[in-house]
């Protein structure tokens, strides 16, 4: 839909809200539209263009909130969002107060980062440059069996904010991603292994780089082993700790902290991490692709840290929680969809680096793992307490150097202990799309891990 029929359906609403007894309104717009092409076996398997967009609606009478959505923008469809609103309401008995929100001078807020690349991704462009890729993933190796799966897809739209209080917020964006993963085969051991490639203009995509990851990640498997049980240091590799984080990121909601499901609860200025981690939220993160300026209810969005230098400086609040606490949002409130409810989430995330490089960390390490792969994030983690026991893969650490692969291996610990047990941090940066926009993370060495296997020296 264009986004000024979006704008004049939403003023619609909004004037006509009144009319059914709203005190304050909202609207909210979203339109995601994307394209994918899928490769498999020298051909395009699958083709798909879609697009997905609604508005949402919230009136709010005597502190209750009262929601709705739709897909349609005719009259109709505005009589249908204010009445089931209203209907929403009746049934309500939320002692939580919400809010709508305009800062009077951040009222007007527009961010447009549309590429002028965005035109390039077109299907033939997309086809010829995965059907290339696959070629080249087959041609690693003759023990590179096939490619499991290769595709490559882009996405954009923007999402709009107006309500009765004077908010008029308007922001866009764009993506393009390439994900790839093979397996091979040797002496009847199959491996499997991946990579992934985003950016805003296809042209930046190397072919070449992209297939000499990937075979390092896939063929660098083969002759992993199990190790002796015991407590080592580790240097946890940036995947590997990102999604370490993201596991139990829940528990620095204040919505949690509230409801009693993080430990967090409480310990905000105290000490939760070693000196050397800090871990900090910047929507306008010079190597980030995604800028974030203003969250889903209107808030600014700002640089701040969650942790400094081992210090828990504060959790993330959207305006109910916020309010819930007597704090105040830190712009941390967003929604999934345009039928989503606002949840805490985060825009930017940033392990700030340290000094060395990841042939140093190994050096420091000297004995130990080097993890790339955590497994049974699922089921082998307990989110509220911390407590984990994963299977890992990765190498073992010989004289500060990169020995064989290792496999068939568990590490147990806490999260919260692993914090206060960082003792370096890498300048290994990566990047990967989460959240509301990116987590940048280096490797770090995490001191005195319990690591079960099952072999001898």
């Amino acid at each position: 839909m264009d986004v000024k029929l979006a704008e004049q359906f939403m003023l619609k609403l909004i004037e006509k809200s009144s009319e059914y007894g709203f005190e304050e309104a909202e609207a909210s717009f979203m339109n995601s539209s994307s394209m994918s092409v899928d490769i498999l076996n020298g051909e395009v398997s699958s083709y798909e263009r879609s697009s997905d967009q609604g508005v949402s609606f919230r009136g709010k009478i005597n502190g209750q909130m009262g929601t709705a959505a739709t897909t349609e923008f005719d009259d109709d469809a505005l009589d249908f969002l204010l009445s089931s609103a209203l209907e929403n309401i009746g049934v309500l008995n939320d002692e939580d107060e919400h809010f709508i929100y305009c800062d009077p001078n951040n009222s007007n807020l527009r961010y447009e980062a549309l590429s002028p690349n965005y035109v390039k991704n077109t299907y033939n462009r997309f086809a010829e440059i995965g059907l290339d890729l696959e070629k080249r993933i087959l041609a690693i190796d003759p023990a590179v069996k096939g490619v499991d799966y290769l595709s490559i897809s882009c996405g954009t739209g923007p999402q709009i904010i107006i309500n009765s209080k004077g908010l008029h917020a308007y922001r866009d964006d764009d993506s393009v991603s390439i994900y790839a993963g093979a397996h091979a085969e040797k002496d009847g051991v199959v491996k499997s292994g991946g990579y992934y490639w985003y950016g805003t203009d296809i042209d930046e995509f190397n072919a070449e780089t992209f297939t000499k990851e990937l075979e390092k990640r896939l063929m660098g498997k083969f002759g992993a082993r199990s190790m002796p049980s015991g407590s080592y240091d580790i240097v946890l590799g940036n995947e590997a700790f990102i999604s370490m984080i993201m596991t139990f990121f829940g528990n620095f909601s204040g919505y949690s902290m509230m409801k009693g499901i993080s430990l967090l609860a409480g310990k905000e200025g105290e000490t939760i991490a070693a000196s050397c981690f800090t871990l900090k939220e910047d929507p306008f993160y010079e190597k980030a692709i995604y800028k974030v300026p203003f969250d889903s209810e209107g808030v600014t969005t700002r640089a701040k840290a969650f942790i400094d230098k081992g210090v828990f400086k504060t959790a993330m609040y959207n305006l109910r929680s916020a309010a819930m606490a007597g704090k105040e949002s830190t712009g941390n409130g967003f929604k999934s969809g345009y039928k989503a409810n606002v949840s805490a989430s985060f825009t930017n995330l940033v392990v700030e680096p340290g000094t060395k490089n990841f042939e140093q960390l190994c050096e420091t390490v000297d004995d130990g793992v080097y993890i790339t792969e955590l497994n049974g994030l699922h089921a082998g983690v307990n989110a509220i307490s911390g407590d984990f026991s994963l299977f890992c893969e990765g190498y073992r650490i010989k004289g500060g150097k990169i020995s064989n692969a290792v496999e068939q291996i568990t590490i147990s610990d806490n999260f919260y202990s692993v914090l206060k047990k960082i003792s370096e941090v890498g300048n290994d940066l990566i990047a990967e799309p989460h959240g509301e926009g990116e987590f940048f993370c280096p490797s770090v060495i995490i001191k005195d891990i319990s690591v079960a296997g099952d072999a001898e020296e």
